[in-house]
């Protein structure tokens, strides 16, 4: 394994908890369009939060990364929000 992947390996692993638990926790709230948009938000929250913090402790944080990861997540709630309305 690469020493880069090995020394944040638990990073990763945070990553992809988060994002499998808002997944399951977008199924789970299916049937109310409310609280899966709550659960899409939260879920981008924690993701903006993690890569926020992951910087912050072994990189440099600056204004750039932060805004970058600000947008990717309101980028991933437009697709989201575009899906679950349909695409109207």
């Amino acid at each position: 394994m690469n020493e880069k992947i090995r020394k944040h390996v638990g990073y990763y692993i945070a990553l992809i908890t988060i994002l499998l638990l808002g997944l399951v926790l977008i199924i789970l709230t299916s049937q109310n369009i409310v609280f899966q948009a709550l659960a899409i938000f939260l879920t981008v929250v924690f993701y903006v939060l993690w890569g926020i913090l992951h910087h912050l402790v072994n990189h440099e944080l600056t204004l750039r990364i932060v805004v970058e990861y600000i947008l990717i997540g309101a980028l991933g709630i437009s697709i989201l929000f575009f899906l679950l309305t349909g695409g109207l």
